[in-house]
């Protein structure tokens, strides 16, 4: 059964190109997803992220449930901070990647991927304290992101709040036209600055109309998913069952940092194993250096020998650029590394970047 976001019938009536993506009928775009691209890198775009998942965590040891699943050390986060993190398997493989919000001392909200909501709350569970209570409440909220340089200047206009909170904070805000309170992200994936309004369901289309109606002066636009994974391939964001998918831990990837050694979680004898015996591969992104675009499954090669292979590629909208991510030899990780990509039997020049220069 397809799903549909509170914002499905808005889509449709503002030209949105709708499609199903992981069961859920999303726009892939509205005008082009160049255009889309640009308006996020220059001025503010919007994104119905619905289909995205929200577990709230609490109870007196919830704190103790998500040390011990995730990757990262949450004991000292801070109340209303944000981190990125990674949870295992215990082979140490990469289940999902997710963001997780602290509202209290044992008050946690969680958004896993869209694709993986019923595996990541199999995986809670089963790892679950007693004294942690676990609601997936998944369908009762809307996700809307706010994005690019001017999204800032959009919130101000549309909540009472100076919306100076630092990047990867929330904090609860009071929207005008509606005179409600919402939790508010700091966050995004774009590689922009950004918001995350979560909204229950009843409100997400006056959210969404306000939005549009107090950001007219900033040429705020309605994005899709196709410039959403443009954006986030630019910036080397991993994507969960595609840069990821129980065949790599989180030691192979860019986001390494994830891994906090001080406390016990799943997964973790295996990665220290892995850091003992020596990582063989990592997580690179590149440009080529002639006309292509990489494609999933696409070879990496150095001297002639393949070294990896392509997880993602796309043509940078604006600038001409095929750009691709992917997994390569280890000695081969260093931006400024030359590679070829194997493209219809071409091989094309590209070189290893950092994409966030």
């Amino acid at each position: 059964m397809v799903k549909e976001t509170p914002l499905a019938r808005v889509h449709e009536e503002i030209g949105g190109n709708m499609v199903v993506f992981s069961g859920w009928y999303l726009p892939t775009h509205y005008t082009t997803i160049t255009d889309e691209h640009v308006t996020v890198r220059g001025g503010v775009g919007v994104f119905d992220v619905s289909h995205m998942g929200n577990f709230r965590i609490y109870g007196d040891t919830a704190t103790e449930t998500l040390s011990n699943i995730l990757t990262q050390d949450i004991r000292g986060m801070r109340i209303k901070q944000l981190k990125y993190t990674h949870f295992l398997n215990e082979e140490g493989q990469i289940v999902d990647d997710m963001i997780v919000a602290r509202l209290g001392t044992e008050h946690y909200f969680a958004v896993p991927n869209a694709a993986k909501i019923a595996l990541d709350w199999g995986h809670f569970n089963k790892h679950r304290k007693e004294g942690t209570v676990m609601e997936d409440i998944s369908d009762d909220y809307a996700i809307i992101a706010v994005q690019g340089p001017k999204a800032a200047d959009v919130m101000r206009k549309v909540t009472t709040n100076p919306c100076d909170m630092k990047f990867f904070n929330c904090d609860y805000m009071h929207f005008r036209d509606l005179d409600r309170t919402f939790l508010v992200w700091r966050s995004g994936y774009t590689g922009e600055d950004g918001f995350e309004l979560m909204i229950p369901n009843e409100d997400a289309k006056a959210v969404w109309a306000s939005l549009f109606k107090h950001g007219e002066g900033f040429g705020i636009k309605p994005i899709g998913l196709g410039a959403r994974d443009t954006l986030r391939l630019e910036k080397a964001l991993l994507l969960s069952g595609q840069d990821f998918d129980f065949n790599h831990t989180s030691l192979d990837t860019n986001v390494s940092w994830v891994v906090k050694w001080d406390h016990d979680f799943v997964g973790k004898a295996v990665l220290e194993k892995q850091k003992e015996e020596g990582i063989k591969e990592k997580f690179v992104a590149f440009h080529l250096k002639d006309r292509g675009i990489p494609r999933t499954g696409m070879e990496i090669l150095k001297d002639g020998e393949v070294v990896g292979i392509v997880t993602s590629g796309t043509m940078v909208p604006g600038k001409g650029i095929g750009v691709g991510l992917g997994y390569v030899r280890y000695d081969l990780k260093e931006p400024g590394t030359e590679i070829t990509v194997r493209i219809r039997n071409r091989d094309v020049p590209a070189v290893v970047v950092n994409p966030r220069a």
